[in-house]
């Protein structure tokens, strides 16, 4: 084989992985980012303050879970929200809304694997924000 062969066949093979990796580009998942990430650019600071809250206050929640129940338990909560979001795969993410200091939720409404829970309660006119993941098996 002459080097003219060589440069060819070289160039067919780089062309078709080129041609691979852009199709593969298109053909990934869609919610495996944020499509509103600038509005929650803009928020961040409102988070962060929320954050720190729960940490100067002392109010991070308490959270545990059997093969039957995850139970969440507040020191001080009036009414919150909970987000269950699954890293892959949105269709599978849960919004809970409680009200008191305790949420107990059923195992079954939750898939085992990774998850990243949001939880946002108010007390006393003030707003937590608390991220934590879990892994549920």
């Amino acid at each position: 084989m002459n080097w003219g062969k060589g440069l060819v066949i070289g160039l067919v093979l780089f062309m078709s992985f080129i041609t691979i990796l852009v199709v593969l580009m298109f053909r990934s998942a869609e919610d495996s980012f944020d499509k509103d990430y600038y509005e929650k650019g803009l928020a961040y600071d409102i988070d962060y303050q929320q954050k720190q809250q729960v940490i100067t206050d002392k109010v991070e929640p308490t959270i545990s879970y059997n093969d039957e129940v995850l139970s969440i338990t507040f020191k001080a909560a009036e009414t919150g929200q909970i987000n269950f979001k699954r890293p892959s795969s949105k269709k599978e993410d849960k919004v809970i809304n409680f009200t008191g200091n305790e949420v107990n939720i059923n195992r079954k409404e939750l898939l085992n694997g990774e998850w990243k829970m949001i939880l946002k309660w108010n007390n006393n006119q003030k707003i937590y924000l608390y991220e934590k993941s879990i892994f549920l098996q």
